[in-house]
């Protein structure tokens, strides 16, 4: 071994000798993100959290998941992850306690070495219950408060209880959570596919606060405000129990609510009262029985009896609690679905404008928004025929688009293919791809460009 060689042999071993073991803690290979609020009722979603890291790490949250999250799954696992994982409510089934949620917490935990990352998903908030309709399709939010999060300086993120179906109104504002961008009226990726920031539409990139909501506001009505503060509160109630004491077991409840009603024998004038069918309310308290109802109709039921979850689950019944004596609620009337009136001469006049308009076609389902209606149902209900040509236009401007994207994308393919040849390059695909926007090559119809403009120089491919 050479004379500088044994030097820098001599120092490394003495530097080692010289560092304490117990400060040589093991790094990981992801940053070590704290999440938000955690072990609050503003507690940060698993979700949301995936997509802060991969914004952290200044790359998009989706390859941040097809990088480092899948392949590190064993093979079972990663054959049950969906083609359209990124985007669909399987992944938003993480925050829950889907089958999925379990092992990809593992390994990000492995990935960031934090063993918090289990409180961010409903399971250690509302307990044990069934996953079944916990969790809403598309990831919903307040414009108020990522506008007042911005004002103020603080960090913009996805709070866990906007997830959540039974949550409509912000706990804070009061206001309606939306789930569309008031800009280009799509739904929110779950997993974003671009380098957009928090805050920002995972299509379009605009902002989603009180600066672009371009609806009015929605009215909401005393009774609906009523039934979503109570909601809130018995969330935070929930939640800080969870804290406390880990994860609800909801036995107790079904337990003693069946005891209960066995001794009132009330079934029927309970069933009546809460809005359940009598036969679903059997399947609450048979233990046999396999089915288990939602959160939102649990809440539903003690709501209108004016009893807590833990006054259920603690044996805190009376005839004076519990409504069997009257059954009649002791509360104001749940909110009901109110049907609006169809102005037909508006809805008429804007699909008739969407027909005439000589700019880019609007879909039916914008159309629909910019009436003030959440899907176009009720315009394909009542207007059929002016819905079909609206649908009808909108597909063939789209397939006109695709005709002359593909047409430029054979272009600069075959100018770049020229150029390269010209200079006596041989424009293999990843000399040509180089000189094209990434991961235009990966489509089918630009390889076959690429193939078609080597034939024309005289090439085999």
């Amino acid at each position: 071994m050479s004379e500088p060689a044994q030097m820098i042999v001599q120092i490394r071993n003495t530097w080692h000798a010289l560092l304490p073991q117990e400060r040589a803690l093991p790094r990981s290979r992801l940053y070590d993100l704290a999440p938000y609020e955690i072990e609050t009722p503003w507690c940060e979603s698993l979700t949301g959290y995936i997509n802060r890291l991969g914004w952290t790490h200044h790359i998009p949250p989706r390859a941040l998941v097809a990088q480092e999250i899948v392949p590190r799954l064993d093979e079972r696992q990663r054959l049950a992850v969906p083609v359209g994982v990124f985007g669909t409510k399987w992944a938003m089934s993480l925050n829950g306690a889907g089958v999925a949620t379990k092992p990809w917490i593992g390994v990000l935990s492995h990935l960031t070495s934090r063993e918090d990352l289990p409180l961010l998903t409903l399971p250690f908030w509302v307990g044990d219950l069934s996953p079944r309709w916990q969790l809403r399709e598309t990831p919903a939010w307040c414009p108020c408060c990522i506008s007042d999060w911005r004002a103020n300086g603080q960090p913009l993120y996805q709070p866990l209880h906007w997830m959540m179906r039974v949550v409509t109104l912000c706990p804070q504002h009061q206001t309606p959570l939306i789930d569309h961008c008031p800009h280009c009226q799509k739904c929110q990726l779950v997993f974003a596919s671009r380098k957009t920031q928090p805050g920002e539409c995972t299509s379009c990139g605009h902002g989603l606060g009180n600066d672009m909501n371009m609806h009015s506001p929605q009215q909401v009505s005393d009774e609906h405000h009523t039934w979503q503060e109570w909601v809130w509160r018995i969330l935070q109630e929930l939640q800080a129990t969870c804290s406390r004491t880990g994860m609800i077991p909801w036995e107790a409840f079904f337990r003693h609510l069946a005891a209960y009603l066995r001794e009132q024998k009330g079934h029927s004038r309970l069933a009546r009262a809460a809005g359940i069918d009598r036969t679903v309310l059997y399947r609450w308290i048979d233990p046999a029985d396999t089915y288990s109802p939602t959160l939102e109709a649990i809440l539903k039921l003690c709501y209108v009896c004016q009893v807590t979850p833990f006054q259920v689950m603690n044996g805190q019944l009376d005839p004076r609690q519990l409504i069997v004596q009257k059954g009649t609620e002791l509360c104001p009337p749940l909110p009901h679905r109110q049907n609006r009136r169809l102005d037909r001469e508006r809805c008429l006049e804007a699909l008739h404008a969407a027909l005439d308009d000589k700019n880019e076609p609007l879909a039916l389902s914008h159309v629909a928004q910019q009436l003030g209606y959440e899907d176009a149902r009720q315009l394909m209900y009542h207007f059929p025929e002016e819905c079909k040509l609206v649908v009808q236009r909108a597909r063939e401007y789209r397939q006109q688009r695709k005709v002359q994207r593909l047409a430029q994308v054979r272009e600069n393919i075959q100018q770049v293919v020229l150029s390269l040849h010209t200079q006596g390059i041989y424009p293999s695909l990843h000399k040509v791809q180089f000189f094209l926007p990434r991961g235009l090559m990966k489509s089918p119809e630009a390889r076959e460009a690429w193939h078609a403009a080597l034939r024309d120089i005289g090439f085999e491919p």
